[in-house]
């Protein structure tokens, strides 16, 4: 544990840039925890319809889909640091607007849905942006440990803003809640602005529809020529597939197969919180004894393992051994999640070419966030034939194999070699 402290405490006192980088991320993550349970609860307070919500997930999830690529083309013609800062000041307006929309109470459905999509859109511009970045602003050697403290940051800043989302609604109501986001968008992008980044503008480079298009398809041809790119993609893509049963049927599992209350809900999503928060800071230590191919194939495994272990505590006659046990399984759920999703980025950031992060991080978001739907879609229609525990030795069965076979696949032997 103190050799992971020194870690963190050295990159902190030496990389200046990263404290500014991390203090946004921490500011904006806090804004948005709070944001994600008031719109909720404003989208239902103002449409009354469970649907709305669905409907505005999806809204959300388009930008990301269609975007991300076209967004990570861009980061060739123009300043990174002035794209995330900008970026970030913008989403905070977007907010603050509807914030005073309804605070004025002229919010209607169709007002949110314009709302989401132009914020959602915004976003898929900043993230290849932020990512695209960091080899600017980082030493390579720290890549891992920052990452890790990044995403660890994160997520504690993720549970202390759900855990105050609630006070803060109560105290300010759902418009001053959205106010608190805004005003966090807007110190992440002050903050940003003292990034010291020297980004040379590339000489006769000037954004034109021939040139960007070239550049698009730059990517997509590196991408599709690149083992390890296209390998750590499926991993992705199916390490979500493997993860929805547990994510999207929390509640049908804890009320039907364990039989508890909506107490439960909360025991597993904070130990899958704290859980994401020890995996992404224990990675750097972790690493060094485990390769980046073990910890994303054994960690799909385990993952497939662990719905064999989900249907054992639905076994144990005693609620408190149920409710112990669930929360050690919801704890080492979010652990492997964790360090798989932080070893991806790591693998990205460190070992694809520089020019081209921004453009392969839009290509493969935009594939690993298609899954989602498809696979929500598709666990609709098996849960119409399966129970939750059929559901689930189905999903652990396939999880196990499908890692198997991409460890021994050529593709995962690229993860290795790199």
């Amino acid at each position: 544990m103190n050799m992971k402290m020194d870690v963190y405490r050295e990159i902190l006192e030496n990389e200046k840039n990263f404290r500014y980088m991390i203090a946004a991320n921490l500011i904006s993550r806090f804004g948005d925890s709070v944001d994600a349970i008031a719109y909720s609860w404003m989208v239902y307070q103002l449409t009354g319809s469970t649907a709305w919500l669905s409907v505005i997930l999806g809204v959300n999830m388009i930008p990301t889909v269609l975007f991300q690529p076209l967004g990570g083309g861009l980061t060739e013609y123009f300043r990174k640091k002035r794209v995330i800062v900008i970026c970030d000041i913008a989403r905070g307006a977007v907010v603050f607007l509807t914030g005073v929309c309804m605070l004025t109470g002229v919010l209607r459905p169709w007002h949110l849905l314009i709302f989401t999509f132009v914020n959602s859109s915004i976003e898929a511009l900043r993230i290849p942006n932020g990512l695209a970045i960091l080899p600017q602003i980082l030493m390579k050697e720290n890549y891992k440990a920052a990452i890790s403290m990044d995403q660890g940051v994160r997520r504690t800043s993720e549970l202390i803003g759900m855990g105050c989302a609630g006070i803060i609604i109560g105290w300010l109501g759902i418009g001053g809640a959205l106010f608190v986001d805004a005003v966090t968008f807007l110190a992440s992008g002050l903050l940003l602005s003292f990034l010291q980044v020297n980004e040379e503008k590339r000489k006769n480079v000037r954004f034109q529809i021939q040139g960007y298009a070239g550049t698009l398809k730059e990517g997509f041809v590196y991408f599709k020529k690149s083992d390890l790119a296209v390998m750590v993609c499926v991993i992705c893509v199916v390490q979500n597939l493997c993860t929805l049963p547990i994510e999207n049927l929390q509640a049908a599992y804890i009320s039907e197969y364990l039989r508890l209350d909506v107490f439960a809900m909360s025991v597993g999503g904070t130990a899958i919180t704290i859980g994401m928060i020890l995996g992404a800071l224990c990675l750097p230590a972790v690493s060094q004894k485990i390769s980046e191919k073990r910890l994303l194939i054994q960690g799909g495994i385990l993952i497939g393992i662990l719905y064999f272990i989900y249907i054992m505590i639905g076994m144990i006659p005693v609620d408190a051994g149920k409710y112990i046990s669930y929360f050690a399984a919801a704890f080492v759920f979010g652990v492997l999640n964790s360090m798989i999703g932080v070893t991806v980025q790591v693998i990205f950031v460190s070992r694809i070419p520089e020019e081209f992060v921004g453009r392969i991080s839009g290509i493969f978001n935009a594939l690993a966030c298609s899954s989602l739907p498809v696979g929500s879609f598709l666990l609709a229609g098996l849960s119409a034939f399966f129970t939750i525990a059929e559901l689930y030795l189905l999903t652990g069965t396939l999880s196990i194999a499908a890692f198997i076979f991409i460890g021994r696949s050529k593709g995962g032997r690229k993860i290795e070699k790199g």
